[in-house]
């Protein structure tokens, strides 16, 4: 047993140890910039959405003041209530003008809800038909009652 030889093997560096390695490396690397960016993408994605839906809110509201500018109401009632409409749309065009850039997602889906229904009656008011129907009374029967027989000869 004394003779025995002792064989090691030498380490040697060679161009597949290194590449894995750099491989090794690389993957951890790419790791670490999905993980940060993911979510700065999807924050930015999230930022898009709001203002795409905000340039919606808008365009629909520029296209209600449209139709209430173009509108030609037939009799007192619907040109009332035409002007009602138009009051609140001003109103909101000036509120939208200095705050549209600070709207949170549900005041938008709140704004956008109100012009489609401001839109609605605008449109019901275009095709003749009108939210308020005026109804006439009678007063010759109470007026009568009061009347004594006497008066009325």
């Amino acid at each position: 047993m004394a003779n025995e030889i002792q064989f090691s093997a030498k380490f040697k560096r060679d161009y597949v140890a290194a590449l894995a390695v750099v491989i090794f490396f690389a993957i951890v690397l790419v790791e670490i910039v999905l993980a940060v960016s993911i979510p700065a993408y999807l924050q930015r994605e999230d930022a898009m959405a709001l203002q795409a839906r905000r340039l919606h809110l808008l365009e629909s509201f520029d296209g209600a003041r449209n139709l209430g500018n173009s509108l030609k109401p037939n009799g007192e009632t619907a040109e009332l209530e035409a002007r009602l409409v138009m009051w609140n749309l001003n109103l909101l065009a000036t509120y939208l003008r200095e705050n549209s850039a600070d709207l949170t997602s549900d005041e938008i889906a709140s704004l956008q809800k109100d012009v489609r229904a401001f839109t609605g009656i605008l449109a019901r008011i275009r095709s003749g038909e009108t939210l308020c129907r005026e109804r006439k009374l009678d007063t010759s029967f109470y007026v009568n009652s009061l009347i004594t027989p006497v008066e009325k000869r």
